[in-house]
């Protein structure tokens, strides 16, 4: 009896052991599947965004959007899904969709430099500049410090706000990791214009004032001009 109660003890361990080595393989297999969907999502959204004639938008994002919603039906922690989705509804000009998204995201790792860059994106999108500083230096602290995008739109949201120190900081490093970006020199050319021209007006204001005798060679009169009463 003893021995046909050990028999059927190791035939119970084994079977369980069977099933949760099955379903861990399953989950595996079902998280490599998910994070092939979103690979495949993010290489049509790369290409949209890259493209110059967008008149054909909703085909693209269509497509990148069912490759993000397999993935999420097969993993729904998986980040990249969730920050597909928001790229997505971005460029349909969803913000709120696209910020409530990434607040998912980012609860499951809230030093994600990703979901922090695109959570960035959002507030950008608004204006609010403040908040997407916040969001962008995330990202830079925690793994895009030399990340063109970040640097680049740092530098716009510190020009913005009128701190031109750190919008130079930021725009030079993303000069530094993309040399040939055009639109990053004429920020930076402007920058400079702009300095130029305060610097140009501030000597102008420093000159001396007219003398009087000087007044009276332009004709000019040496005494305020009494208002005239209506």
């Amino acid at each position: 009896m003893k021995k046909i109660l050990i028999i059927i003890l190791m035939l119970t361990i084994n079977f369980v052991f069977s099933n949760t080595k099955s379903t861990m393989c399953n989950a595996q297999t079902e998280s490599q599947k998910a994070v092939e969907y979103c690979a495949n999502g993010d290489k049509i959204l790369d290409y949209y965004e890259n493209l110059t004639d967008k008149s054909n938008s909703q085909r693209y994002l269509n497509a990148a959007k069912y490759y993000y919603y397999q993935a999420s039906r097969l993993d729904l922690s998986n980040p990249n899904s969730l920050i597909g989705h928001a790229r997505v509804a971005l460029h349909q000009n969803k913000t709120r969709n696209a910020k409530n998204t990434l607040m998912i995201a980012l609860n499951f790792n809230e030093k994600n430099p990703r979901v922090n860059f695109y959570l960035g994106e959002t507030f950008f999108a608004e204006g609010e500049f403040m908040q997407a500083i916040d969001f962008y230096q995330e990202a830079y602290k925690n793994g895009y410090k030399t990340n063109y995008q970040t640097n680049y739109k740092l530098g716009i949201c510190y020009e913005k706000l009128n701190d031109t120190k750190k919008a130079k900081e930021h725009y030079n490093i993303a000069l530094k990791v993309k040399p040939e970006a055009k639109e990053v020199t004429e920020r930076l050319e402007k920058m400079a214009n702009i300095k130029v021209n305060r610097q140009n007006f501030s000597d102008y204001q420093d000159e001396e004032p007219i003398t009087e005798e000087e007044l009276k060679i332009l004709n000019m009169p040496t005494t305020p001009i009494e208002p005239i009463e209506l």
